[in-house]
């Protein structure tokens, strides 16, 4: 897994972004989903070449963060994303995270509320 400090020079970089990229996503994707199977990179890819960046911000999220559920809150304006972390026994239902918003969109806000989460776990 990645440090603190690596999750924190990452949630500024996506903070600056304008719109997404593929190489932003990309980093992100490698510093927080750890070790997947190839056909998981794959389909990350895919996304990323077909410019659907709110599916592979969601690919992400599974990846990094394994039973959270996405709550997001998408019209004109920033985009709006908050978690939900599994309870103890796997099931849905804790209370969501601080919302993440991102004037870039639904994916910037999702990497956002994900690098937060995960920062905040260390």
């Amino acid at each position: 897994m990645t440090d603190v400090a690596r999750l924190n020079s990452l949630l500024e970089r996506v903070a600056d972004a304008t719109a997404p990229e593929r190489s932003l996503f990309a980093e992100v994707f490698f510093a927080c989903a750890g070790k997947q199977h190839p056909d998981i990179k794959a389909h990350f890819a895919m996304r990323m070449d077909e410019k659907a960046w709110t599916e592979a911000a969601l690919v992400l999220t599974a990846c990094a963060l394994p039973g959270y559920r996405v709550q997001t809150n998408s019209g004109p304006g920033p985009g709006k994303v908050s978690l939900l972390a599994p309870k103890a026994d796997g099931s849905p239902g804790s209370a969501p995270s601080e919302p993440a918003h991102h004037a870039g969109g639904i994916a910037l806000a999702m990497l956002v509320a994900v690098l937060r989460e995960l920062s905040n776990q260390r």
